[in-house]
């Protein structure tokens, strides 16, 4: 368990009131949403279907976008969309349940799970103070979008927030929850570089026979060539999302490649500063991981990963609001604190009529550039050799 610092000074008052606000907001929205059920085009719509669709089909169909897309207009009346597959096989596995319940109960259960699991993480990562931080992250607008569209953000982050939590005293079980994200790798892009440069060998070990477990049993049930058409049509269908630019609204997604390519950039600029941010971020998280203390450590990781990747969603980025959580405890300055203000309230902007001024990677690596300058400033009593860190409770 990670034990958390309380957040004092004269900024505390504009964050209470901040949090507040964006909460009354979600509130009235997600009530009006429910007041009008008939609205498509949710995420949840996709999840619901797809153990519905291969119940009915070939499994090996789910990667046929034809197929799919009729499959989808279908099965909601009046949807002129498409909601592809594109995620491994082993997310399979986590949605079977739903096709046991009707679309209204599904999202409800859905939506209650996730809230349930993120309230477990925020216990275990910041106790003393978990409700207060939980109330923050559900009133994110990150965590608006994710629960009006019923996407996976809330459990991806309750999974991050618990393996970094367990990881100090319970590497096994830390290597279960960080095994489990595989069902959506890429928001674990950055932890293998973390533990490996921590050298947390069992925690390593657990995640890999978690993820084994989960191929082994999706290979198992379903066709095992499942996997060689994800591989296959993964980055075929990234290609042509960028290259959709024009007729998709990228800017919801917060990645440096997706937020030049919507400014205009080429596609060949996007991937190569998208490679030189992946190389700089696994530095930089080797560097926090072997020098910082560990919960600055676990906030640089947090926001290093949608610096990484070329595919992460605002929705994704509740796990963003937690990193903003870790770092207010090493009380940064008033600049800081405005710049994570201001990417905590960015997604508003995805719900506004100016919703393509939405670019969000310059914020997040200027709240990144802010936790590293606070690790360097606690560098000395950082957890560099494995020794006690002091933002940890002592061993029982």
């Amino acid at each position: 368990m990670m034990r958390s610092r309380a957040t004092t000074g004269p900024t505390r008052p504009y964050l209470t009131a901040m949090i507040a606000l964006c909460g009354a907001l979600s509130l009235f929205m997600l009530v009006s949403l429910i007041a009008a059920p008939g609205r498509l085009n949710s995420d949840f719509m996709a999840f619901w279907a797809y153990p519905r669709f291969i119940a009915a089909h070939d499994p090996a169909a789910l990667y046929d976008s034809a197929q799919l897309q009729a499959f989808e207009q279908q099965l909601y009346a009046g949807f002129h969309s498409f909601y592809p597959y594109l995620y491994p096989p082993t997310l399979l596995l986590a949605l079977s349940w739903l096709r046991a319940l009707p679309f209204g109960a599904a999202k409800l259960a859905w939506g209650a799970l996730g809230i349930g699991a993120l309230a477990l993480a925020c216990r275990a990562a910041f106790p003393g103070r978990a409700g207060g931080v939980l109330a923050a992250l559900l009133a994110s607008p990150a965590a608006l979008l994710c629960l009006a569209t019923g996407e996976t953000g809330l459990f991806t982050t309750a999974l991050l927030l618990a393996g970094f939590a367990a990881l100090p005293r319970a590497p096994l079980l830390a290597g279960l929850w960080f095994g489990l994200l595989t069902l959506k790798p890429q928001l674990g892009v950055m932890l293998p570089f973390f533990l490996l440069a921590r050298r947390e060998v069992k925690a390593i070990l657990a995640a890999c026979l978690t993820a084994l477990v989960l191929n082994g049993a999706s290979a198992v049930i379903y066709p095992a060539r499942l996997w060689r058409l994800w591989w296959r049509t993964l980055p075929a269908y990234q290609d042509s999302y960028f290259h959709a630019a024009k007729a998709l609204n990228l800017n919801i997604l917060i990645t440096p490649s997706a937020n030049i390519v919507a400014l205009g950039g080429s596609i060949g600029l996007a991937w190569a500063v998208q490679m030189l941010c992946a190389l700089a971020m696994a530095g930089v998280v080797i560097w926090a991981a072997r020098c910082a203390p560990y919960r600055l450590a676990v906030a640089v990781t947090l926001v290093a990963g949608f610096l990484a990747q070329p595919h992460a969603y605002a929705y994704d980025s509740i796990a963003v609001v937690a990193a903003l959580a870790l770092a207010l405890e090493a009380r940064p300055g008033t600049g800081w604190v405005a710049a994570g203000m201001a990417t905590y309230l960015a997604p508003l902007l995805l719900l506004s009529p100016w919703h393509r001024a939405f670019i969000d990677a310059p914020l997040l690596a200027a709240c990144l550039t802010g936790i590293i300058t606070l690790a360097f400033a606690a560098r000395n009593g950082a957890d560099s050799n494995h020794e006690p860190d002091p933002l940890l409770p002592p061993l029982a």
